[in-house]
């Protein structure tokens, strides 16, 4: 495949979930023009790429209202993502999204619904409880300090990977919570810088790699805004699918910081029983009516909750 080409059955929902998910809509952020999400749902694939085991929710995890207001993917590739994700399961039924950024929704009783989630550029210290969610019956009961609930919280997030849930991780999501260590060790990697916001190669290093079959096998070129990462990245952990290819890149960018030629974008890796799945591209809104981005999205859901087998132990000399 030259450059980034653009070019099962469904499962009925009960009446309820169908409202609930309709509900979430309101709340998944603001509208985007109605020509794009005509776009989106031309673009999207018509089927899932295997066929569900059962159905599933995911949940479509966006910034919290109360840093929203700051998040620099406000009205941008958050809205635009979370329609995207919306048509993929109106379009496949591989999975029921629910769109949240209540944080009520890691609770126990809550996040064990769900098959995977999703953390759509969700950026800021999220995991921490505000004042409000402190004066909630639901947060109450497993403290009294916001320190300890937090500290409650991690370890749910934590256990809920561990036992066998998945995450899947698009672009700045991987800068939040910075605070927390366990999170950056949880997704691979810690955001460190945006050098290049253009035009640049991309080698897919495992084209065999279920995660990676929508662009044919070939490397390809891409536009987006594309990060840098460090500690605790490490090749030895996680299993690279895609990196940026220095040789057809400009590498006359700014505020390029890692000394050895590792740039690695996308990635999946094991947490205990569970699946981690993280790609840095998810910035540009073109990109989410793009169908071979959309295919590569579908394929991650799939494979974080289970259906979608693919490798995920390291591969350092490939």
């Amino acid at each position: 495949m030259k450059g980034f080409i653009m070019k099962m059955k469904t499962y009925t929902y009960s009446f309820l979930l169908v409202i609930t998910v309709l509900a979430c809509r309101s709340f998944s952020a603001e509208k985007i023009p109605a020509h794009q999400v005509r776009k989106i749902a031309e673009a999207a694939p018509a089927k899932a790429h295997v066929v569900p085991k059962k159905p599933r929710q995911v949940l479509i995890w966006i910034t919290p209202p109360h840093l929203m207001e700051k998040d620099p993917h406000k009205g941008y590739c958050i809205p635009y993502a979370t329609t995207a994700f919306e048509t993929l399961w109106q379009k496949s039924g591989a999975f029921e999204p629910v769109v949240s950024g209540d944080l009520a929704t890691y609770l126990p009783e809550n996040i064990r619904q769900f098959g995977a989630i999703v953390m759509n550029n969700s950026s800021g210290p999220w995991i921490t409880p505000t004042d409000a969610d402190m004066a909630k019956k639901v947060f109450k009961k497993h403290g009294k300090k916001k320190a300890v609930v937090e500290q409650v919280l991690r370890r749910i997030l934590l256990d809920y990977v561990s036992n066998g849930g998945g995450i899947m991780a698009i672009h700045f999501a991987i800068g939040a919570n910075r605070h927390w260590p366990g999170f950056q060790q949880l997704l691979g990697a810690t955001f460190t810088e945006h050098s290049w916001n253009e035009e640049v190669g991309i080698t897919v290093e495992e084209p065999r790699h279920p995660l990676v079959g929508a662009f044919g096998g070939e490397d390809f070129r891409l536009v987006d805004e594309i990060y840098q990462y460090g500690d605790p990245y490490n090749r030895s952990k996680v299993h690279v699918l895609l990196s940026l290819d220095p040789e057809r890149t400009n590498m006359g960018v700014k505020w390029i910081r890692r000394e050895v030629n590792d740039f690695a974008l996308t990635w999946v890796k094991s947490y205990g029983k569970g699946l981690v799945f993280y790609t840095s591209f998810g910035h540009r809104t073109e990109l989410f009516w793009n169908p071979v981005f959309l295919k590569h999205l579908l394929a991650g859901i799939q494979f974080v909750i289970g259906d979608l087998n693919g490798q995920t132990a390291p591969i350092i000399n490939n």
